[in-house]
């Protein structure tokens, strides 16, 4: 493994964080990207309340979202916005708006996959 090549075992703390644009209140960490498998990018995130990913979509990456912990409202399309809790999955293909509203009291925190990995912004 070379020395630019991250370890294969690493903790969430050792982790560069990043907030994407149009997103308030998001820390990120990227914990798999196309340097690992060019397949699919995996994120952790975490939107603090009252922070939220505006209304945006994907050209061409599926989404696929897992809440941990925390509550937030999830808006697809032109569907009445959504509550989902600690558990749910909410799968977004390219193309479809998207919006995630933390309307909790706790930080919203999240597993994302994208597939293709997202270009870096």
């Amino acid at each position: 493994m070379s020395s630019t090549t991250p370890p294969l075992i690493q903790h969430l703390d050792d982790l560069d964080t990043y907030a994407p644009p149009g997103h308030s209140g998001t820390r990120n960490h990227r914990l798999t990207d196309r340097g690992f498998c060019p397949g699919f990018e995996l994120v952790h995130g975490e939107v603090a309340p009252g922070g939220e990913a505006e209304r945006h979509h994907h050209d061409g990456e599926h989404q696929a979202m897992f809440v941990l912990a925390g509550e937030c409202t999830v808006t697809l399309g032109d569907h009445a916005p959504r509550r989902c809790g600690p558990g749910t999955i909410v799968r977004i293909p390219p193309g479809l708006d998207h919006q995630v509203h933390n309307h909790g009291d706790v930080p919203l925190r999240v597993l994302i996959v994208y597939s293709p990995p997202l270009p870096r912004r």
